[in-house]
């Protein structure tokens, strides 16, 4: 079964993927999600990437940081609880941010 068929029966028909024209060989798909679930489908060669063109496509703002919590959680140190991504690399919270492969299967229990 293709790549787009198992994202189909994971998410449906109301699919959000970034970057779906830009599509060049080698690229790999990638489920990014928060607590809520599923935001989008991305491409790209490694994670990085797959994140930083779903930023770029806009699917990724209900994640960008405010400028006041970056400044405090950047003066405090906290870097593990951001991550700077896009083009413009701008601040995203990352504390529940996932990204997984779109071609790993889920395990069945029996």
């Amino acid at each position: 079964m293709g790549v787009i068929k198992l994202i189909k029966l994971y998410i449906g028909d109301n699919m959000r993927i970034a970057n779906k024209d830009g599509f060049r060989f080698g690229e790999s798909a990638y489920l990014i999600g928060h607590e809520f679930g599923l935001i989008c489908v991305s491409y790209g060669n490694n994670e990085q990437e797959a994140l930083d063109n779903a930023v770029d496509e806009g699917y990724m703002d209900s994640e960008r940081m405010e400028d006041a919590d970056y400044k405090e959680y950047d003066a405090n140190g906290w870097h593990d609880s951001f991550i700077c991504l896009g083009n413009a690399s701008e601040p995203f919270w990352s504390e529940y941010l996932w990204i997984k492969p779109a071609n790993e299967r889920r395990k069945e229990v029996a």
